[in-house]
Parts: C-alpha cells; structure tokens; sequence
C-alpha cells in the first residue's frame, strides 16, 4: 500500500507522514525522484541528489512543462514498481505534482499517470491559509524560495481534478492546528476509512461531503 501527503508548501506535509510512518510502521519516502536516481546509478542517497540536481537544471532549461511534469511524474510512477508489497507513505505525490504543473495544458499528462497507477491507494490532501503557510515556511527557512510563489499554486483547481477522476482523498485543513491535532485528524483517517476499504470518498475531517 501506497499512501502519499500532499498539499501546498507550508501545509506540514512532512511532519504528518513521518509521524504515521512511525504510529503504522510505514516507510517513509520523501522524494522519489532521488531514490529513483540511487537506484539507477547504485549510488549514494548524496551522490543521487547531486545527479537529481544537474538533471533538475537541463529540464527547466528547457521551459517544457510537459518535460518538467513527466520528470517527476515517472519517478512517482517507479516507486509503484520499487513498492513490491512494502508499505509507504510517500511525502509529495501526483496531487502535489499536480499543485505545481498542473493545468489544461496537462491534464492529459496527468491522466496518463493516474490510468498507469501513480495515484497509488490514497492520499490525505493538506491545506492551510496563505498567510500561514507563508509563515511556517518563513520560520522554517527565511531563503526559500517557495516564498516567492505561495499564491499562485492557487490557481490550478486541484481539488476539481481530483473529483473528476474520481482520485481517493481526504482533506484535513492544517490552518490553527497544532501537529498532535493533525495528526489525530489523519490517524481517524486511517482507521475510518484507508486501512478499512478503499471506497472512494471525499471528505473533510469532521466528515462533510465536499
């Protein structure tokens, strides 16, 4: 099984998947784009971000939003293959690939992954305010760059692609919250409904239709 977090930068993505990898004994993936590269070249985990880098600068040299989203989308599809019966939880998935490159322009793009299986079983969607996300990104890290764009990743109707292909998710809004709540709101998740069945269902986590 195949959990990702998603969600914009500032949401507590991280933070949420290494403590469920912890309370259900799930391995925690961050980014599979530089397991793929330790993979592939039989490296380090530190000789493969340096190979994810230098490759990372050809791709966006090239302005090609299709290179650029099939770059990290192939290595989300790998970890489906890397997975073999292990259980994961993976940090940043197709959803959060599609915060940042989705759009008309690639919705086909994303289609394809989601019909070859790099949605995975389910994802626990995370939100929270502008404001606040700009601030926990701040306190994290003044320099980062992601400070320049915490809006404009607004813009892409994430959830009304989610709902049209039918994507399993569950939304926790992370604003005013402290990580044990949510953490408590995700691990009612987990019992209610992932580790349960695999019914497809969107809701908050006070179990509202969305």
């Amino acid at each position: 099984m195949i959990i990702s977090i998603d969600g914009y930068d500032g949401t507590g993505k991280t933070s949420l998947a290494k403590s469920l990898c912890e309370k259900y004994g799930f391995i925690f993936v961050e980014k599979p784009i530089i397991l793929m590269f330790k993979h592939k070249y039989n490296c380090s985990y530190e000789d493969a971000m340096k190979y994810v880098f230098k490759a990372e600068q050809e791709i966006y040299a090239s302005k090609s939003i299709e290179k650029i989203t099939r770059f990290y989308n192939d290595a989300i599809l790998w970890l489906k293959k890397y997975q073999k019966n292990k259980n994961i939880i993976l940090d940043r998935g197709l959803l959060t690939s599609y915060a940042v490159t989705g759009s008309a322009d690639t919705e086909a793009i994303y289609d394809e992954y989601v019909k070859n299986g790099a949605f995975f079983d389910a994802s626990i969607y995370l939100t929270a305010t502008d404001i606040e996300r700009y601030n926990r990104i701040y306190e994290r890290n003044p320099e980062d760059p992601d400070l320049k764009h915490p809006i404009e990743w607004h813009k892409n109707n994430l959830e009304e692609y989610a709902k049209s292909r039918n994507l399993n998710y569950y939304k926790i809004d992370t604003s005013n919250k402290t990580k044990a709540e949510v953490f408590a709101d995700a691990v009612s998740i987990f019992d209610k409904y992932i580790l349960k069945n695999k019914q497809i269902i969107y809701s908050d986590i006070d179990g509202k239709t969305l």
